[in-house]
This record gives C-alpha cells, structure tokens and sequence, in this order.
C-alpha cells in the first residue's frame, strides 16, 4: 500500500523539478538575449569566511542601467583577490525585469551560473 502512496508522489515531485528546471533555464537565456552589459561600482567590500577554509569578499554595489532607477545589490565574491571600494564590476542586466548576474570572466563574455 506504501508503494501505492510514495509512486504518485514521487511522480509529481519529479514533473515540478523538471518544469523549475525548464523554466529556469528560460529565464537565463532571456537574459543572454535581452541583456544589458553595464558597470556595478563597489560601495562596500568585507572579506569574509564562506567555508571551513575559504575566504570571500561581500561585496555590495550600485548598478546603473540605462532607463531604470539605480539599484543595490550585495554578492559573495569567491576567491583570494581583494576587491576595493571604487571598482567596477561587469554585470548583465535585464532592462525590464528584475533579473541580473555578475559576469564571470569579462574578457571571455562568460556569465557566471
């Protein structure tokens, strides 16, 4: 009887993983095709532990799109560079929706995921 419960359900919760996925996906190419490549200025950077071993740079910057009002957004940055107050780091923006990424490497054009 058990099996007869948890197959239904294990149906249904590996269609809505598999629709979150989709649409996921969706959403980023959106971005690729639509997006905007503009500059975030650092406002704030604190290195930080984010793991047993590992250090990151909170960074917290201001981003400003052509046609939008400014906004604020922080991201965990990973790795040992140190990253100022003043720089400015590539990010790809979606000059309608609410939907922005750092950009990997800027000499490649990769976008990180």
């Amino acid at each position: 009887m058990t099996g007869l419960v948890w197959t239904p359900l294990t149906v249904v919760v590996l269609v809505l993983a598999i629709v979150g996925t989709v649409r996921d996906q969706r959403v980023w190419r959106d971005l690729d095709t639509a997006g905007v490549r503009v500059t975030g200025k650092v406002t704030s950077a604190q290195r930080v532990w984010c793991g047993e071993d590992d250090r990151c740079t909170r960074v917290r910057m201001l981003v400003t799109v052509p046609g939008r009002p400014p906004f604020t957004t922080s991201h965990l940055v990973a790795g040992e560079e140190i990253i100022e107050v003043g720089t400015g780091i590539p990010v790809d923006v979606h000059p309608t929706r609410d939907l922005f990424r750092l950009v990997a490497d800027p000499s490649t054009g990769g976008a990180s995921r």
